[in-house]
């Protein structure tokens, strides 16, 4: 696609999902690789028309888990101070008790937003932006897919999201592959810092990277394209569908809900609906445990145990939950 086109492209994009506009002030995640830099070019070289062109920071987040982390925080810092049109540039390390030797990927990931999430409402940013794209959004379901996770987890990163401090997270870029992104900006990225951990495929993102995604590939070159066909189709789905499951909700929280429906489609409605609750880490086989004990007609009470000392209890026809 001719650069032209793609810029025009992303433009209506934004505009049609309305991820930000001129009365935003965004806070770039910049990393040092190229994807980043890209995205901290565009949004700040001037060529954005006048109504979707927010005011933006940018934030760069020193891990300390690298050998050349002070490497790479010294380039960032001098690409931040030639960029023009940045209201603040904020250089942030992360400090660590006891450096991690498991879940590295997640305790970082974690620590990462924690210090985005307060230097953004600090500076007064009402979003944070990254420059995820399709690449990596196919990465993401089939990491999700991998690990067994829900079916509203396999739709994949979506464009705009509100998060749990009221700051939205945007990704503007997931409808553009890595490649495209090169046409994106009008002066190419020169410079970066490749994250040499990206290829240890000790870590289950890189293995999928590396090995899983290019073997999928030899057997159709538009493997990616058709999973990220496949996450959109899944959510379209769970939108028509979402008005049955809330009012099978409403039934289970009255005592109607008819447990004579299939087990799967019951465990739907069971996750939906500890989810009003905040309770998120239930395994399928504890729902599927609730569901028998309600269809068992030859019971009127029972218990099942789930994480936090949460409580599943039965009483006649009645499923209630006891929050520990």
């Amino acid at each position: 696609m001719k650069p032209k086109v793609l810029r025009a492209n992303l433009i209506r994009k934004i505009r049609e999902q309305q991820l930000f506009n001129a009365n935003d002030h965004v806070l770039v995640a910049v990393s040092g690789g190229q994807d980043s830099l890209r995205l901290l070019r565009w949004l700040t070289e001037g060529d954005l028309p006048q109504d979707i062109q927010p005011k933006v920071s940018a934030i760069y987040i020193n891990h300390q888990l690298r050998q050349d982390a002070m490497q790479e925080e010294t380039f960032v810092r001098r690409v931040l101070s030639n960029t023009p049109n940045l209201v603040v540039r904020a250089i942030e390390r992360i400090n660590w008790d006891e450096v991690p030797t498991i879940s590295v990927e997640e305790q970082a990931r974690d620590r990462r937003y924690q210090t985005m999430f307060t230097v953004a409402n600090k500076i007064k940013a009402n979003m944070i932006v990254t420059a995820h794209h399709r690449d990596d959004q196919a990465e993401t379901i089939l990491y999700k897919l991998a690990r067994g996770s829900r079916l509203d987890q396999l739709t994949g990163m979506p464009a705009k999201q509100t998060l749990t401090n009221h700051l939205q997270l945007v990704r503007p870029f997931l409808d553009l592959s890595k490649v495209e992104l090169q046409g994106l900006v009008k002066e190419p990225v020169q410079e970066w810092i490749d994250d040499y951990t990206n290829d240890d495929q000790k870590y289950a993102r890189n293995r999928l990277r590396h090995a899983i995604i290019p073997d999928l590939q030899q057997i159709n070159q538009q493997a990616m394209p058709h999973i990220i066909d496949f996450a959109e189709e899944l959510a379209a789905l769970q939108a028509l569908a979402a008005p049955q499951i809330t009012q099978y909700v409403a039934d289970l929280e009255q005592g109607h809900l008819d447990w004579e429906l299939p087990t799967s489609q019951l465990v739907l409605v069971l996750q939906k609906w500890l989810q009003k609750y905040q309770i998120l880490d239930v395994k399928n086989r504890q729902l599927e445990q609730a569901v028998q004990l309600m269809k068992n007609k030859n019971i009127a009470t029972g218990t099942v145990h789930l994480q936090g000392n949460n409580l599943l209890v039965r009483s006649h026809e009645n499923l209630q939950l006891l929050k520990g």
